[in-house]
C-alpha cells in the first residue's frame, strides 16, 4: 500500500503584524544562506584589527 503525504501552507495576510514581524527574519535567513559571488569575495580582503580591539585580545 502506498502512503501519501499532504502538504499544507498557512496563508498569512501581508498586512498583519505577524507577517511584518517575520518578514525581516526570513530575508535575513535567505541572505545568510546564499553563497557570496566572486566580486564580493575579492572586495572582502583581510585587514588587521583596529587598535581599540587589541586590548580585548591580549
Amino acid at each position: 500500500m502506498k502512503t501519501t503525504k499532504e502538504n499544507r501552507k498557512i496563508r498569512i495576510d501581508k498586512k498583519s503584524k505577524q507577517w511584518k514581524l517575520h518578514q525581516p527574519f526570513g530575508e535575513l535567513a535567505t541572505f545568510i544562506d546564499r553563497l557570496p559571488d566572486t566580486r564580493e569575495v575579492q572586495q572582502n580582503k583581510l585587514r588587521s584589527a583596529p587598535r581599540s580591539l587589541t586590548a580585548m585580545v591580549f
